[in-house]
Formats: structure tokens, C-alpha cells, sequence
């Protein structure tokens, strides 16, 4: 028999063919069983299929429409929307006699994506205020809507004969209306540029659930998240202090969307909160006494306030509520930066809290809820 032919390094010249077949199957073998148990710890089910542009251009959501959705950090969540597509459980029609009407505006956060609809803030807030007072309470959730087009709402909202307007508002809100004021620069950013922001982050990591599986885990870790967050651009802008140029465009903008809501209410006399909830970073830095150069996760808060006031608005910061609670950060989902259902327990306790401490006549009969759960 013909001895096997050998390298020069003494290797059977067979296994140099072999040997990265045996390594690519291995491979193969390993990321396939990889993404099955990724896929496993994170599912994605149904879609969400109930939005819609109006005569406008801007999406809405189907009137009567339900659809069920789970990402993939969180649970099967049902979205069931009413008559005039917002998330509420009671009829958008006439305000019922001796009923007091709350209307939520503002973007994702306040519709409660990815949430179910009874650990919403809305629904947490209108559950509370039943217990505590002595007429009847509804919210009407229109949420769902980009920040720049809330004053777009003004007038469908003063229809629902409101007696109180909650308008939430989070650091992304402010990049994002920023961004709207400047679309030029959105065509004019590198590849690079565009794949550096959250948003960004979060539509690459579901291409691959074993991705996202490693973002989900690295990102459990808050100098994991507060070196990412660096890197990442947008909100950054927002917490930062001394506050930049771009940062300062940012806030410009929110001031100019607040008034422009403002003037579409003018003379209806309905009062307006302005809910001020901090992201996923700025609660970790707070809830863990963290620093983080260049970064004021106070700031945010302070400075929405001061702009509410200033256009005759309520203001309502709820970034001590989350300070109180030990690694705030897990109130979110860690890549997709949402609040999460025990999130929104804590905006809707510090919601409440403001409602009946007395100053705003139209719940002035509801007792203080200081000592009040709101699960």
C-alpha cells in the first residue's frame, strides 16, 4: 500500500481539506445551536397590525382594531383600540355626566408598546383615581403620535371635553423633534453616521436573535450600558451639561412644539401636564448614585420643567421617582429602552401623586395617594 502523502509539516495533505470542513461544521453546527436557544429566550410572535396614516399622513392607529403582538424582551401583549383608535377601554364618545375625563397624548411610551394594557401609566392612573375619588374617572389614551405632530391633536383633543391633558415626554422625544426641524441632515449623514444611533442599534440586533441575546446580557451591565450610551449619539445630547450646541437646538425644538400645542388650546382653559420620564441610562446613573462624564441625568427633567412653566404648563418629573428604587434600569428593556410594565407602575404612582396633592382643581376631592399603591 501507497504510504499517505505528508506537508512539509508532516500533516496528511487530505487533512488540509478536512480540517476546515471540520471547523466550518462545527462552527455552523455551534451558531445554529446557538440562535435556536436565542430564539428560544427571545421570541417575537404576532405583528402589529392596526396602524394606519390618516387623511394628514401621519400614522394613527385602526378605530375598533385588536392585534397582538410580543417583542422580543417582553410578554404577548393584546392592543385593542376603541372607537377613535386610542388605547383606552371606555368609549371616546360624549363625556359621560359626572365623569372625569383625562386625555394621555405623546409618542410610544404613553401608548404602552410592548406593555399590557392594565400596567399601562393610563390605565394604573384611571384604576387609581376610581379608588380614591368620588366621581367617576376615564382616561383616553392618544398616544401613539411622534411628538412633533402632537399640536397637530389640540383640536381632537379639546373634542373629548378633557378637564385635565397629560403630555409625556422622554429624551428621544426631543432628538426626534429635532431631527424633524433639520431632515436635510438625515440624507446627508454617512452610512456610518446613520447606523450609530439607539434606534439604529435596536433594528440590527433583531436581524439576529443571537445578537440580540448578547446586546440583552452586555447591556445588564450599567458600564456596559453607560459606555454604549457614549457611543451611541442622539439623547446623549440631552443629558449632557455643559449643554452643547445641538443640545441646546434640541430643547429649542421641544419649546416650540409645546407652544405651538399650547396656541391650538387657546381659551379652552383645561389644564396641562407635561410628564417628564428619564431613559434607561439616566435612571441607572440616578437609582445608583453613578457618574458619568459630560453627562447630567438631572438635567433633562429640570429643563422640561422650566420650559412647561414658562408656557403656563404643569410639570411633572418623575426621575426622583425612579431614583428611589435600587438599579432603575431594570424598569426598562435593556435593548429596546422602553419602560417596562414595573416602569410604568412608577410613572403612574408619581402621575397620581401630582393629580391629588391639591393644586388642581378639578381633582381636588380625590384624597392624596401618598400612602396609595397603584398596582
Amino acid at each position: 500500500m501507497k504510504p499517505t502523502e505528508r506537508s512539509e509539516e508532516g500533516i496528511p495533505r487530505r487533512d488540509w481539506l478536512l480540517l476546515p470542513l471540520v471547523v466550518l461544521s462545527v462552527t455552523t453546527m455551534f451558531l445554529g445551536l446557538s440562535y435556536l436557544v436565542a430564539d428560544h429566550m427571545f421570541p417575537e410572535k404576532g405583528w402589529f397590525t392596526c396602524n394606519t396614516r390618516d387623511r394628514r399622513g401621519f400614522m394613527r392607529h385602526k378605530p375598533n382594531c385588536v392585534c397582538r403582538y410580543k417583542n422580543p424582551e417582553g410578554p404577548l401583549v393584546e392592543y385593542r383600540f376603541n372607537e377613535c383608535g386610542y388605547r383606552s377601554a371606555r368609549p371616546c364618545g360624549a363625556k359621560p355626566r359626572d365623569t372625569l375625563r383625562i386625555v394621555l397624548m405623546g409618542a410610544s411610551m404613553t401608548l404602552g408598546l410592548y406593555i399590557p394594557e392594565d400596567e399601562t401609566f393610563g390605565a394604573r392612573t384611571e384604576a387609581t383615581l376610581n379608588r380614591i375619588c368620588p366621581r367617576a374617572v376615564e382616561v383616553q389614551n392618544m398616544g401613539g403620535v411622534r411628538f412633533k405632530d402632537e399640536y397637530k391633536l389640540a383640536e381632537e383633543a379639546r373634542r373629548l371635553s378633557p378637564d385635565i391633558i397629560v403630555l409625556a415626554v422622554a429624551p428621544f422625544d426631543l432628538e426626534d423633534t429635532a431631527e424633524a426641524a433639520q431632515p436635510s441632515n438625515r440624507h446627508t449623514q454617512t452610512g456610518l453616521g446613520r447606523t450609530t444611533t439607539w434606534p439604529d442599534l435596536m433594528l440590527r440586533t433583531r436581524e439576529s436573535k443571537l445578537v440580540f441575546a448578547v446586546e440583552h446580557f452586555m447591556l445588564l451591565d450599567t458600564q456596559v450600558l453607560f459606555e454604549v450610551y457614549k457611543n451611541m449619539g442622539g439623547s446623549r445630547e440631552v443629558l449632557r451639561y455643559p449643554q452643547t450646541p445641538a443640545g441646546e437646538r434640541m430643547y429649542s425644538e421641544f419649546a416650540k412644539s409645546l407652544n405651538r400645542f399650547m396656541t391650538g388650546l387657546t381659551g379652552s382653559g383645561v389644564p396641562v401636564i407635561v410628564l417628564v420620564v428619564p431613559n434607561r441610562v439616566a435612571a441607572a446613573i440616578v437609582s445608583n448614585h453613578s457618574q458619568l462624564e459630560g453627562t447630567d441625568p438631572w438635567w433633562f427633567g429640570r429643563r422640561i420643567s422650566d420650559i412647561a412653566v414658562q408656557q403656563g404648563v404643569l410639570a411633572v418629573d418623575t426621575t426622583q421617582d425612579f431614583a428611589n428604587f435600587a438599579h432603575a434600569e431594570k424598569l426598562f428593556y435593556p435593548v429596546d429602552n422602553h419602560p417596562n410594565g414595573a416602569g410604568h407602575a412608577v410613572i403612574a404612582k408619581a402621575l397620581v401623586d401630582r393629580l391629588t396633592d391639591g393644586s388642581i382643581p378639578q381633582v381636588s376631592a380625590c384624597r392624596s395617594t401618598s400612602q396609595t399603591a397603584t398596582r
